[in-house]
């Protein structure tokens, strides 16, 4: 007898959009021929907490084998919210501007290809950090540099590439170096540098490398300093897959850490733009999430 599985898509209406066909119509083609799976799609909205109270209750009715996500890193990190410590595995199915996660998960960029890793079934636990107790981030949150560009890119309305490339001179030339302390428990570090990065994974969506001591379940999270910063370095984060000058970052390993700096600087988790913020607690939360991964990984 086939086993049915129940696999819940929390689909981003806003992603896919530069795509020929939308992700719920690529899902329902895909799982047509699959009878003893049974898919339930839910459309975000829009209003996040919504959204959540929705989404947690549709979990909380039990039975699911998955819940996938829809969209790009903001989707991912919304629904991973929902899935701590559940067990049920968190699929991906990169439609975002940059789908970072996806990138260091390895999972295909091609739909049909990341739900047939869905289907396959192999699961993986992963880290994910606290941040304030209130936020997680699954991927990678930065205060500085790249959280105004963030902000730039989601003010200017323009998606893909061409936004960031259309963001990335006035980024630069808004760039400011600010003085941070950072203490982790075994030592506290002051230094100035134009952008920390708190980075459970390695790398942006862009393809850059930020962070090339990752690693998503060793229980450890990387605080990276961008200490150095030129417009070439900056050009990097957003169109190359080569890591940063090492001269010109400092890497601080931790499973807790307290950010202070002395004046507020932009945020951002996960990709989202949250605000000014001068003083943050992160704590690593080991192997908290399961997700679906190729074979092997």
């Amino acid at each position: 007898m086939i086993k049915k599985i129940r696999l819940l898509f929390i689909i981003n209406p806003a992603s896919g959009k530069n795509r020929k066909i939308a992700p719920q119509e690529v899902v329902q083609r895909f799982f047509a021929d699959k009878p003893a799976n049974e898919i339930t799609l839910f459309i975000l909205t829009g209003d996040v907490k919504k959204d959540v109270a929705d989404i947690t209750a549709l979990i909380q009715q039990g039975g699911w084998n998955g819940v996938v996500a829809a969209g790009g890193d903001g989707t991912v990190k919304l629904v991973a919210g929902c899935l701590l410590y559940t067990d049920i595995p968190l699929g991906i199915l990169p439609a975002g501007s940059a789908n970072g996660m996806a990138r260091d998960l390895c999972l295909p960029e091609n739909w049909e290809a990341a739900l047939q890793v869905i289907a396959d079934g192999v699961v993986k636990h992963i880290d994910v950090i606290s941040i304030n107790g209130r936020e997680i981030s699954v991927h990678l949150s930065d205060i500085g540099l790249n959280a105004l560009l963030v902000k730039y890119f989601e003010r200017s309305g323009v998606r893909g590439m061409l936004g960031y490339a259309r963001v990335a001179f006035k980024t630069f030339y808004y760039r400011q170096q600010f003085a941070v302390v950072i203490d982790n428990g075994a030592e506290e570090v002051r230094r100035n540098a134009f952008m920390i990065v708190l980075a459970n994974a390695g790398r942006y969506g862009t393809g850059a490398c930020i962070n090339p001591e990752s690693d998503l379940s060793d229980g450890i999270f990387e605080v990276v300093l961008i200490k150095q910063l030129s417009l070439i370095e900056t050009l990097k984060m957003m169109f190359s897959h080569r890591p940063f000058n090492p001269r010109k970052t400092e890497i601080i390993r931790a499973r807790k850490a307290h950010i202070y700096t002395r004046r507020k600087a932009e945020f951002q988790i996960d990709g989202e733009y949250i605000g000014k913020v001068n003083d943050i607690n992160a704590e690593i939360l080991p192997r908290a999430l399961a997700v679906y991964v190729t074979a092997g990984r």
